[in-house]
């Protein structure tokens, strides 16, 4: 009787979870490809600009997407929008780079002032982006947050998240995308697998979250 309750439960816990994950992976769809490109006239002025870390290998190399993310930051820059900007990431080795100084570089070279360059370096999810960029700003209170479309969901719930975390006065995040989804840079196809990967994310994400904030003395490590 036991044994059969407890596959019975199984089954309905299962079918939840495939539910949820359709309905999740249909709503990423939706504002992936229907979140407008920003006309910077209509973006308030900010403390701050921060662009996510998108990924860059261990020689060093950022990722096409983690270009797009750079190009569109130093443009909200230049439009006079933000008086920094936040590079975001951690290294891809051990003894490696961090993303976020190497983004910072690039920026420059784009013609990014270095005065406006601000790089943190140790994280390696967006729930450490989040931490450790609100850690260096704490004294803003609005930031512009720039990603591809179907990661700024994601990217504004680990904000307002880790501004609790941190105890940080209200802050308001506006939401820029770079572009929508990553394509193949060969092909130019669109990566589908990368949503399916974010459906899964986001609930990862949360309970991680939710257990670093509900545990006394948890380890950051656990949010990597």
């Amino acid at each position: 009787m036991g044994v059969m309750w407890f596959a019975r439960l199984s089954g309905r816990l299962f079918k939840i979870a495939i539910t949820l994950y359709i309905l999740m992976t249909l709503a990423m769809l939706g504002w992936t490809f229907n979140w407008p490109f920003p006309d910077v006239r209509g973006i308030k002025p900010a403390d701050g600009i921060v662009c996510l870390g998108g990924g860059m290998n261990a020689r060093g190399t950022l990722a096409d997407a983690t270009l797009t993310r750079i190009e569109r930051c130093v443009q909200l820059y230049e439009a006079g929008l933000a008086p920094v900007v936040y590079f975001t990431g951690g290294a891809a080795t051990t003894d490696g780079v961090s993303a976020g100084a190497v983004m910072g570089r690039y920026a420059v070279q784009l013609g990014l002032p270095p005065r406006a360059v601000r790089a943190e370096g140790r994280s390696q999810s967006t729930l450490q982006n989040a931490l450790f960029t609100l850690d260096m700003a704490q004294d803003a209170r609005r930031l512009i947050l720039v990603t591809e479309a179907f990661h700024l969901p994601r990217s504004w719930i680990s904000f307002h998240w880790a501004r609790r975390v941190l105890g940080l006065p209200e802050m308001s995040f506006q939401l820029v995308k770079s572009e929508n989804i990553r394509t193949d840079p060969v092909t130019g196809e669109i990566i589908w697998r990368m949503l399916a990967r974010q459906s899964l994310a986001i609930w990862f994400n949360g309970a991680r979250a939710l257990a670093y904030s509900m545990l006394p003395g948890a380890h950051v490590d656990w949010l990597r």
